[in-house]
């Protein structure tokens, strides 16, 4: 690596599947190793739930949110952990809030070995086409 890179601040776009969690054990061990910030982002999907069905949602998310905080407790890596809800496509709120944050790099998993042979239309392959800096894809 260039003795100039600097990574400060690394996202993680985590959605609870296996992929993303080893996506977060990367981001981990890169903040680590480049002393950086890392967040943690979950996209929920948009539109309209009624309230015992929202609860519902919001609990099993937050359930694999509290894994990574207790990830990056254990690791001594600091982590910001927050959930948008999009207002567009997944792909576009990643982007989007990579760029308002400044984000060096995007960490992010796939959800099966077919889809890194046929990215199109995956949220992954969207990010890496899109994003305005460097994206790490993890299997």
């Amino acid at each position: 690596m260039s003795q100039d890179l600097k990574i400060s601040k690394i996202l993680v776009a985590v959605d609870g599947s296996d992929n993303s969690m080893r996506a977060v054990d990367y981001a981990i061990k890169l903040g680590l190793r480049f002393d950086a910030d890392l967040i943690a982002l979950h996209v929920a999907p948009g539109g309209k739930y009624d309230s015992e069905e929202y609860l519902k949602y919001t609990k099993r998310e937050y359930s694999y949110l509290d894994k990574i905080g207790q990830k990056s407790v254990t690791a001594a890596v600091k982590l910001e952990i927050d959930v948008i809800t999009a207002k567009s496509s997944v792909v576009n709120e990643i982007i989007d809030y990579a760029d308002k944050k400044n984000i060096d790099l995007i960490v992010i998993g796939i959800r099966s070995v077919s889809e890194f042979r046929f990215m199109l239309g995956s949220t992954a392959s969207g990010v890496v086409i899109n994003a305005s800096c460097p994206v790490l894809v993890v299997k």
